[in-house]
């Protein structure tokens, strides 16, 4: 049997990884004690000032379903954070690596007060900042192996888009979007980092335009 599951997992290193994500998943959202999902949603982020809103119109409570339902949402979206983990480093070392270092998040980073990010923000922001940096990241291989720079120079605008949808659940993270910026520069990659730029100021106008359609005053939500 041990054999079997280490041939499967050989021969399919993502899938079993993600497996092994699902059931932990299952198990801390269905067995662990006590609330355990959103204790540190006050964290003031212009997706906050969103979801204020949202669960004002909704009337939406802390209840037991409620409970339930945004633990599933945190397992979900960290099991696209692990995802994301295991791409990257599989463009950055080889497919063992990845999955042993995807391993790390895949059974220790389920739902926020229920793992190794407790702070709800930056749960939710972390899986849009990675798949940015996975864009980029696979962009600057193209352009290291020698093809053609100019191949899907539109996926650092979808790269910046995310970034900035990141700075909007986690500002903090605006910092890592910068020192991604910087990098691209000293890279001489001045296009691409133009252009992630330009899709990152795109989707943080987004909000804050949506935010003020909602009659919420975005700079409530950028205090430090």
């Amino acid at each position: 049997m041990l054999q079997k599951l280490k041939h499967f997992k050989e021969l399919h290193p993502f899938t079993s990884l993600m497996l092994i994500a699902i059931l932990v998943r299952i198990i801390a959202v269905v067995f662990v004690p006590g609330f355990g999902s959103n204790r540190e949603l006050q964290h003031p982020t212009l997706f906050i000032g969103f979801l204020d809103k949202v669960k004002s119109w909704f009337g939406i409570s802390d209840s037991q379903g409620m409970m339930l339902l945004s633990r599933s949402l945190y397992a979900m979206v960290s099991l696209f954070t692990v995802s994301m983990i295991y791409r990257i480093c599989d463009l950055t070392s080889d497919k063992r690596s990845a999955w042993l270092l995807a391993l790390i998040p895949a059974i220790s980073c389920i739902m926020p007060s229920f793992g190794i990010i407790e702070n709800a923000s930056a749960f939710l922001a972390l899986p849009l900042l990675l798949y940015g940096s996975n864009v980029i990241l696979r962009q600057e291989v193209l352009r290291q192996n020698n093809l053609n720079e100019n191949v899907h120079r539109t996926s650092f605008l979808i790269a910046g888009i995310m970034l900035g949808l990141g700075i909007c659940f986690w500002y903090e993270s605006a910092f890592i979007v910068l020192s991604i910026l910087l990098i691209l520069c000293v890279r001489r990659n001045f296009k691409g980092a133009l252009l992630t730029f330009i899709g990152m100021t795109i989707s943080i106008a987004f909000i804050w335009l949506l935010l003020i359609i909602l009659n919420v005053d975005p700079l409530n939500y950028i205090r430090l």
